[in-house]
């Protein structure tokens, strides 16, 4: 996220759900959603507006505009003639929604002009104009855009879970995860190191990670046996987790979904993760947790596209926009449930740490911060290795730190 620094710190960022009845009267309710983010330094304010994609209003934004800003305007107290309206359309589209005011002594809107922006009509061209206070205002606007869906409230997400678990075509690894792993099960060092050795790949990978400043000291190493030792054993399962995927899921059975975009920002989604933990406060002595929350906290996008091909071909097709709210919209209306679930459900068939599977699933944990983390990895990973079906905006740069961590898996990832 860029960075803001608001010239009006009593006016803080905001987020509101309300309605406009047939009539145009905004009220408490539900149909619209507004986020209103002031003035950062060189952006002006901004208030960008659309359908709740939980809550369909039942006609388009655009008849709902001038009542919605005036709802806002009204509850931010901020001068009317200094704010930048905006309104998304049900199809992604940005446009510029410019008050006439009328009335007196208190102004109404008696009519509303829509422009596009300079460059377009997408979500590029209105942060061009926005900057800022547009980006901040748009991840706003998608996190209460977001479903928030439980498995109580919604049986038919229920059953596509269990449909998704008992399916034929659900995504294993190979045979050399499951070997690799009954040998970290009884801590035998040398027999990882030597099944590793089969895969030439997998064996410079880590020796050279291995090598890295911070595990290295003043010593390179050539020994698998001495790399896997440094790393620890649970951290190259997981890379050997990824990588028996990877050589299996090279396609799969939805043509439209891109498999190697999907494997390389799990990749960049783990070692972000890896490498924001000092940041979030997050101890070292976790960071293969950290790195395996990363790794397999979208998962639940692969096993869609193997088990149900054709509602994957559907959502692709239609989240060609960068617009986070646009995928939301679609993955409301073609999914039965949010992929985190089905995510948090294809993990707990394998021997993952309890603190993996609750950050996954969205779940309240003892250690504080790994949603915060995993959150901020997701944007990084997007600007690193972007994979188009995430509702997520990539941040404006990438932290130092997991430019490093990610240059140590390029070797990784050339040779799958």
């Amino acid at each position: 996220m860029r960075k803001c620094r608001y010239n009006t710190p009593e006016m803080d960022p905001n987020t509101f759900q309300f309605e406009v009845t047939a009539e145009g009267i905004a009220q408490p309710g539900f149909g619209v959603i507004a986020a209103y983010v002031p003035a950062a330094e060189g952006w002006p304010a901004v208030v960008v507006l659309a359908s709740d994609p939980g809550h369909d209003p039942g006609r388009p934004i655009e008849t709902m505009v001038p009542a919605a800003i005036q709802y806002v305007i009204a509850r931010t107290g901020f001068t009317e003639a200094n704010l930048c309206c905006v309104a998304i359309d049900a199809l992604g589209r940005f446009a510029k929604a410019v008050p006439h005011w009328g009335g007196s002594p208190t102004p109404v809107i008696a009519g509303i002009e829509f422009q596009r922006f300079e460059s377009g009509n997408g979500v590029d061209a209105y942060l061009a104009e926005t900057g800022a206070a547009g980006e901040v205002a748009l991840e706003m606007l998608s996190s209460v855009g977001e479903p928030a869906f439980t498995l109580e409230e919604t049986p038919t997400a229920l059953e596509f879970l269990n449909a998704i678990e008992s399916h034929g075509n659900l995504p294993v690894p190979t045979a050399i995860f499951r070997k690799v792993e009954r040998a970290v099960a009884e801590g035998d060092a040398r027999i990882v190191a030597k099944l590793l050795q089969s895969d030439p790949v997998i064996a410079t990978s880590l020796i050279n990670y291995s090598n890295a400043a911070k595990f290295a000291g003043d010593s390179k190493t050539s020994s698998m046996l001495k790399a896997v030792q440094r790393l620890g054993m649970n951290f190259v399962l997981r890379v050997v987790f990824v990588a028996s995927m990877m050589m299996r899921y090279r396609k799969g059975r939805c043509a439209a979904f891109d498999y190697r975009s999907f494997w390389m920002n799990a990749v960049a989604i783990g070692s972000s993760m890896r490498a924001l933990m000092p940041q979030f406060g997050i101890s070292e002595e976790m960071a293969d947790d950290a790195f395996a929350t990363g790794l397999v906290s979208n998962i639940g996008w692969l096993a869609v596209s193997e088990t149900y091909p054709a509602l994957m071909a559907k959502y692709l097709d239609r989240c060609g926009s960068n617009d986070p709210l646009t995928k939301i919209r679609a993955q409301r209306e073609i999914f039965p449930c949010v992929i985190r679930l089905v995510s948090a459900r294809y993990v707990e068939l394998f021997s993952f740490p309890e603190i993996v599977l609750a950050v996954v699933a969205g779940k309240a944990t003892d250690h504080p911060h790994w949603g915060e983390c995993l959150a901020h990895a997701m944007r990084t990973a997007q600007r690193l290795a972007p994979f188009n079906c995430l509702a997520v905006l990539p941040l404006a740069e990438v932290p130092e730190p997991c430019l490093k961590e990610w240059e140590n898996w390029q070797v990784f990832l050339a040779g799958r």
